[in-house]
């Protein structure tokens, strides 16, 4: 009954979508939204990726918003996001004047059980996403015993980590465990720079991660040819990577090829969403200005400006997404945990 639900809610949420609002709703829209100030409340801290977006994203997403509200990014981290995220989920206001830019991992938490979600991904209405997530298991080429995942089976790899509970560890432990890769991992690294400068003084010889981090901060090893990616994590080949096989390639049965694609599909992991609650004529406008404000020439001039790819994702594909996460079997998120050795 559970996916039922989720579907109906998809299919809802589309329709809605693609058909144009009555003016009387419209009207209604604007009349809410004008003079008032919506705030995209952003999970980390001010300065990052997801904040750097958000903060050049809110300067023009309001002129597509009915109303042409303000529109500021807000900053609430702890948890790795999911602070900012069961807040928005159980606290915020449900008008329309908060939209969430949750962390990568969202759909997964709750039946992983990480990071005590108090949220159901599935009542999020996912306004869409400006591009999707490609991660990758990247390593020194100079440094590491080994540059493909055949080598890495035969061959010890040393990868930092942030926590037992971060994709950085997640990823490489479930590589371990279903497709015999010899990752030794090491927790303890506080993010991309510290397990960078641990590369540099040779102490790992490398880490998972968003792909678009080593292009963002322009690394020399990048210029020079110095890094290797053993495996891509997208929903599909990128063409940036073609020569880099998917983590899904590697499934031996159907339940593995299952797993595997719900790990390393990365089409809500730049995401923004409104919580449950908020009026459907108001949603439906915000999901609108989302994908307007995304194809909007000078938004994409900052964006490209700031080294971000602009590829939109439909909300209702995200939302697809979702659901067939929360359909997914309970020996299927079983077998998923133990791989991730996820307590």
């Amino acid at each position: 009954m559970k996916s039922k639900s989720a579907a109906a809610r998809l299919t809802g949420f589309a329709i809605a979508f693609v058909l144009a609002l009555k003016p009387a709703s419209a009207d209604e829209v604007a009349q809410f939204y004008a003079g008032k100030t919506v705030n995209i409340v952003v999970g980390f801290e001010a300065g990052g990726f997801y904040s750097t977006f958000a903060v050049i994203f809110a300067r023009h997403m309001g002129r597509h918003i009915p109303g042409k509200p303000t529109v500021v990014a807000q900053h609430m981290p702890g948890a790795g996001g999911m602070v900012a995220l069961n807040w928005g989920y159980n606290v915020a206001p449900k008008d329309g004047t908060v939209i969430l830019s949750p962390s990568p991992g969202v759909p997964l938490r709750v039946p992983l059980g990480l990071d005590k979600p108090t949220y159901d991904a599935a009542k999020l209405t996912w306004l869409g996403g400006w591009s999707e997530g490609i991660n990758t298991v990247t390593v020194r080429k100079d440094l590491s015993p080994a540059a493909s995942v055949d080598a890495a089976r035969r061959a010890e790899v040393i990868l930092g980590a942030i926590s037992k509970s971060s994709n950085t560890y997640t990823v490489p432990a479930l590589m371990n465990n279903m497709i015999g890769t010899r990752f030794r991992l090491i927790t303890g690294y506080q993010g991309g720079a510290p397990m960078r400068l641990a590369m540099e003084k040779g102490e790992i010889h490398g880490y998972s991660a968003q792909a678009d981090g080593w292009k963002m901060i322009d690394h020399p090893w990048l210029k020079s040819g110095n890094l290797v990616h053993l495996v891509q994590l997208a929903s599909k080949p990128s063409a940036e990577f073609a020569d880099v096989p998917l983590l899904s390639s590697f499934a031996r049965d159907g339940d593995d090829l299952a797993i595997l694609k719900a790990i390393e599909s990365g089409v809500a992991d730049r995401a923004m969403v409104v919580g449950p609650g908020v009026p459907e004529a108001r949603a439906v406008a915000l999901a609108k200005a989302f994908q307007d404000a995304l194809r909007d020439p000078a938004f994409q001039k900052e964006a490209a400006a700031a080294k971000f790819d602009i590829e939109p994702i439909a909300g209702e594909t995200i939302q697809s997404f979702v659901a067939g996460i929360a359909a997914l079997p309970p020996a299927t998120i079983a077998k998923m945990k133990r791989a991730m050795e996820i307590d």
